[in-house]
């Protein structure tokens, strides 16, 4: 019986999934072992799309880095140090500033901080980007939406983005222009792109023809980001690729490297998905960890069960998220709440939940609390066996399961198999 572990918040979750019931572990492909500093060196001396970084900035010119938040797993403090030794000559730390890209979200705590920036928080004037205040509209988008923009972004010489490249289900991949539109932009103008999502083409893995997307890079291009460095990280969370350059150029390299990882095919949709959000911090909320939700959903027979692990120690992540769930009845009442109300940030992924709830019953493992879970439609459990129970008595003895590990960061394609047995 294969003994799977998954990752857990800051710990693992152990599953015994009988070989005879089992279709598959769905995981990435393992990245060419290489340290950060090889991977940075290597995008360093061959950069996309530009022809030497370090050239881009002069003596006395203001230097904003936008960086991801304590919800992503970029790792800021390598990756900013690696570049600060290629630049240090050409400005001084007192002209740069770094900006936590949050969006919409909260605020990183000090510990949450300490674990991005480390011995940087001592050395580098390092701000937390505000939604709601201290914006600048440096444009209005092709389709109306004001682009706002946090102060200090706007008002910079230089720009430059730090990230990780991955799958969003909306905007097809997170990254380069993302740092700016949601990372550094004011509500109104998250709200007006992100409404956009009913349209067709906002799907995961589609960049062009996204027009969320395609409006992101629009607001990153009204910036004049001067270039982007952003990662792609394997399975196991080991970084496997840089690159850096051409917000466009360099982004489309990533995400073809991140497609020959991570777009797995399956052979057949399982009666149970069992996904992991990948542990911390890809599961340090419900809103977060709804991404591997997602991605299941890809993978799960109609009228099947998925097992969601995420520990969401933050709980629903989102205020307008939890409303919406709490003045509905039935996830039905969702798409009403819509229909009167319209888009709201937030409210978009209980859409979106409920979508999944027509499709596939959804247990959570969670630290929630059996009411706080079971506000968003979901079947509180205390061990994965639980569910695997669940799925014997409602599909027989034969029941088809696959597991996804990672499932953030793995995008299921029904077809042949090319994933690990």
């Amino acid at each position: 019986m294969p003994h799977i572990k998954l990752p857990y918040g800051k710990s693992l979750v152990e599953i015994d999934v009988p070989k005879n019931n089992l279709v598959g572990i769905l995981t990435g492909k393992h990245a060419p072992g290489q340290t950060i500093e090889r991977a940075f060196e290597h995008a360093w001396k061959n950069p996309i799309g530009i022809e030497n970084p370090a050239k881009l900035i002069k003596p006395g010119e203001r230097v904003v880095f936008v960086v991801t938040d304590h919800t992503r797993s970029t790792p800021t403090q390598e990756i900013f140090s690696l570049l600060w030794e290629c630049i240090h000559t050409n400005v001084r730390s007192d002209d740069v500033v770094l900006i936590v890209a949050t969006g919409t979200h909260r605020p990183p705590t000090k510990e949450e901080l300490q674990a991005m920036f480390g011995n940087l928080l001592d050395r580098f004037r390092i701000e937390v980007h505000d939604c709601d205040n201290d914006l600048l509209q440096v444009g209005t988008s092709r389709r109306g939406t004001p682009i706002l923009v946090n102060q200090h972004v706007a008002e910079a010489d230089r720009v430059v983005t730090i990230g990780h490249i991955g799958m969003h289900y909306y905007a097809g991949y997170s990254g380069g222009r993302k740092n700016i539109l949601p990372g550094v932009a004011g509500r109104e103008t998250i709200e007006k792109n992100h409404a956009q999502l009913t349209d067709p083409g906002c799907e995961a893995c589609v960049y062009q023809g996204n027009p969320i997307s395609e409006e992101m890079s629009e607001a990153a291009q009204m910036v004049g980001v001067d270039f982007i460095v952003d990662c792609v990280l394997d399975g196991q969370g080991q970084v496997g690729r840089v690159v850096i350059g051409d917000l466009e150029e360099a982004h489309a390299v990533g995400r073809a490297f991140w497609d020959s990882l991570f777009r797995v095919t399956v052979p057949e949709r399982a009666d149970l998905v069992v996904v992991s959000a990948g542990g911390h911090p890809k599961d340090i909320d419900l809103y977060q960890s709804y991404k591997a939700l997602y991605n299941a959903g890809k993978a799960v027979k109609r009228g099947g069960i998925i097992l969601l692990v995420a520990a969401c120690p933050d709980g629903a992540g989102n205020d307008v998220f939890a409303d919406w769930a709490m003045r509905s009845k039935h996830p039905r009442d969702v798409f009403d709440i819509f229909a009167r109300e319209g888009f709201k940030l937030g409210g978009h992924k209980a859409l979106y939940l409920a979508k999944d709830l027509q499709r596939a019953e959804i247990y959570l493992l969670s630290e929630g609390s059996r009411s706080c879970v079971e506000r968003f439609f979901l079947e509180p459990v205390s061990s994965p066996a639980e569910v695997l129970n669940a799925a014997r008595k409602r599909f027989g003895k034969d029941y088809r399961v696959l597991v996804m590990p990672h499932g953030a960061e793995t995008f299921p394609i029904i077809g042949s198999p090319v994933f690990e047995e």
